[in-house]
């Protein structure tokens, strides 16, 4: 008998090579000759953990308030619940629904990690029956039905309670009929016995007593999604079993409480016990992530004027989110190891002076490329000079005398950055803002003592009261004398209590000092033709003002003020290799993080070469190159029609480009093309109209309008 044929039907396994996964470290190798590559990329890593460790901890002590609010609410909703009908209490409370409206803000990214703690949390303190639903997987009452209940009756612990001692099959969710009856007949046979308060061992270890009957607690993460009709049916259903099942609504809203009324008819919205709880602004976290991550000197990693700029434009005027603030730091970070070879000193002191010791001549000579050290090498001698550019030795020495300097500036530079704050925050017409951040940006952008706002600032320092500039003074004082403030500028508080003490020993304010020195001999001679108005202004400069003791006082002290912020307060880009610290490429950004979908497209449909880098592809872009993809050919050729295309014509074109490309000779009948080429061009031209380039028009038959003008 032959065995040919079961052999060829047999099934035969062989095992596929592994494939080899690709390192991130070896990206940051684009060059053979770099290295410090690898330091590069731990220096990346060490820091990017340290700064996401650190804005977790901000984001869980912001919401930790609104969230502890949160629980006691859930806990105390479900604590009047009872099985027993004849309960007085529980049937008053039986005809609303406990909710908690939970008012987010308009910072839609954000939503989605704040409820995933809120959810971890109710599910450890409260109850582990909790049912998440999105506006985008509920478009009917069904599926928000089958969403909700699989969710509560689809819970792990519930499955391995519900298993029969004398059966070993558990219930299946798919062949339940996924109605309210069904949840509470669940309910009722689980919770409806006399038994003791158990206790759930939490993922801390601690030991947790939950209620007999715990919460069913429905989350609604984003309310205005949800079509109207949908959840006032939703909302009668929960209703008419809450004798039956102690159901909890977490309501997540974008906007505001009222958002609940405009979707709901007061007939249903009267069903629920709505509390309001409000979330911290996005405004108020990113404060903090910028004063605790940005502005500090414990983490060497800053960026430019430009790019913080960028992305707090980015924040303000396009989403309100923080997460998409961090996720630009986060790709600032990694690009600023990544382009720029410098930045292996990019690390705490310690670990940068270590650094230092290992570099190479080829490391070095990236140190003297850059813009700054080369401006510092034009102001030292020329001995000096000839070292620095010569001497590899002599040059690390002095890299590690820049590093300890940029390392003090940096010390320096945040408090006075602070105490500059508190005297400008509360000026009239805030010309220097009132959130730290915009003073910080003034200084990065430049000298902050030489721009207009700033003289403005200090201008209305001068008028100020001797209450208002001894608060201002007190909370000088109170920032600079903090455990962080670094040595040189322990002696400024000491110089500020002294100011403080003279104005508090004030005995006459209107006590004058100096004597006018207008000597009627010193004085020239009135000219003997003059107007009213040249004779008012000369009087008037000849006039000295007589100052008051306050008045000297306040004067020095705003002098004072305006030396130690004019000297500790200047440009980053003033210091000596401030690019191992500062990210500066705004431009990358811009590309990466707000991009420009439109140009993107036109860019790969006009030179396709710029995305797949193909060989092939590489033409002139202005050229239609028979080598292109169809719907590139059938995209250049729609640009050189008008405001109407003929789609007879345009087929032709594209075939006779075709032809070209594959050698072909032209068909002796051009009024039927062959069918694939045909089914070619439909399907190029329905991509170009998904793209949204054209569409059909019934202005003329067989014709498809131009919908893009200008620089496409």
């Amino acid at each position: 008998m032959s065995t040919a044929g079961s052999v060829s039907k047999a099934c035969f396994v062989f095992k596929s090579k592994q494939k080899k996964v690709a390192n991130p470290e070896d990206y940051f190798c684009h060059d053979t000759s770099d290295s410090t590559a690898q330091t590069r990329h731990r220096a990346f890593h060490t820091l990017w953990d340290e700064l996401n460790t650190e804005i977790q901890i901000l984001q869980s002590d912001l919401n930790t308030r609104i969230f502890d609010d949160l629980i006691q609410f859930t806990q105390n909703a479900s604590s009047k619940f009872t099985f027993d009908p004849d309960d007085s209490t529980h049937q008053r409370v039986a005809y609303e629904i406990p909710t908690a409206a939970l008012v987010t803000g308009v910072n839609m990214p954000d939503h989605d990690v704040m409820f995933a703690n809120l959810i971890s949390l109710v599910r450890e303190k409260v109850s582990p029956y909790v049912a998440v639903l999105k506006s985008n997987d509920c478009p009917n009452v069904k599926s928000v039905m089958v969403k909700s209940i699989t969710q509560l009756m689809g819970n792990k612990d519930m499955m391995d309670d519900s298993i029969d001692d004398g059966d070993n099959t558990t219930v299946n969710i798919k062949k339940i009929n996924c109605t309210m009856s069904t949840l509470a007949a669940w309910y009722a046979d689980k919770f409806n016995k006399p038994s003791s308060p158990k206790k759930k061992r939490s993922s801390s270890g601690e030991g947790i007593e939950t209620s007999r009957c715990p919460p069913l607690v429905i989350v609604l993460e984003d309310l205005e999604g949800f079509p109207p009709h949908v959840l006032q049916d939703f909302v009668l259903i929960c209703s008419n079993h809450l004798t039956d099942l102690p159901i909890v609504l977490i309501l997540g809203i974008a906007t505001a409480v009222t958002a609940v009324h405009r979707v709901l008819p007061h007939s249903v919205s009267s069903l629920l016990c709505i509390e309001r709880f409000q979330a911290p602004s996005s405004t108020n976290y990113l404060t903090q992530v910028i004063n605790k991550v940005l502005m500090t000197p414990r983490h060497p990693f800053k960026l430019d004027a430009k790019v913080f700029q960028l992305l707090l434009d980015i924040f303000l005027y396009h989403d309100f989110s923080v997460l998409n603030f961090i996720r630009g730091l986060q790709f600032g970070l990694m690009d600023h190891f990544y382009s720029n070879p410098v930045s292996c000193l990019c690390c705490p002191l310690e670990d940068s002076l270590e650094t230092v010791k290992t570099l190479n001549h080829q490391n070095l000579e990236e140190m003297r490329k850059t813009a700054s050290f080369r401006k510092y090498v034009e102001s030292q001698p020329s001995k000096d000079q000839i070292l620095l550019l010569t001497d590899d030795k002599h040059l690390k020495k002095v890299v590690a005398d820049l590093l300890y300097s940029m390392d003090n500036y940096h010390r320096c530079f945040f408090p006075m950055l602070d105490c500059l704050h508190c005297l400008v925050k509360k000026l009239p017409k805030h010309p220097l803002g009132k959130q730290v951040r915009e003073v910080y940006c003034e200084c990065l952008k430049g000298n902050i003592s030489e721009t207009e706002a700033y003289k403005d600032a200090f201008s209305l320092l001068k008028a100020m009261s001797k209450d208002e500039m001894t608060i201002l003074l007190h909370q000088c004082i109170d920032r600079l004398a903090q455990e962080d403030v670094p040595e040189e500028l322990k002696s400024i508080p000491n110089n500020l209590r002294e100011f403080v003490d003279r104005f508090e020993n004030l005995e006459d304010l209107t006590q004058t000092v100096g004597d006018t020195t207008g000597d009627d001999e010193n004085t020239e001679a009135l000219p003997k033709k003059t107007d009213m108005h040249t004779l008012r202004k000369t009087l008037l400069e000849r006039k000295k003002k007589k100052l008051t003791v306050y008045e000297v006082i306040r004067t020095d002290t705003v002098e004072y003020l305006n030396e130690i912020c004019s000297k500790y307060l200047a440009c980053p880009r003033s210091q000596p290799l401030h690019e191992i610290f500062y990210y500066d490429s705004a431009s990358e950004i811009r590309r990466h993080i707000n991009g420009a979908p439109r140009t993107a497209i036109q860019t790969a449909l006009s030179n396709p070469y710029f995305y797949l880098q193909n060989p092939s592809l590489q033409g002139e872009s202005n050229s239609v190159s028979p080598a292109l993809p169809d719907v590139c050919i059938i995209y250049k050729l729609h640009l050189e029609c008008g405001r109407v295309i003929n789609m007879y014509d345009w087929l032709q074109a594209f075939i006779t480009l075709i032809h070209t490309r594959e050698g072909a000779e032209e068909e002796e009948d051009p009024k039927q093309p062959d069918k694939k080429l045909q089914a070619r061009f439909i399907r190029a031209v329905s991509e170009l109209q998904f793209l949204g380039f054209i569409k059909p028009t019934k202005r003329k038959t067989d014709h498809v309008a131009r919908l893009t003008w200008g620089g496409c």
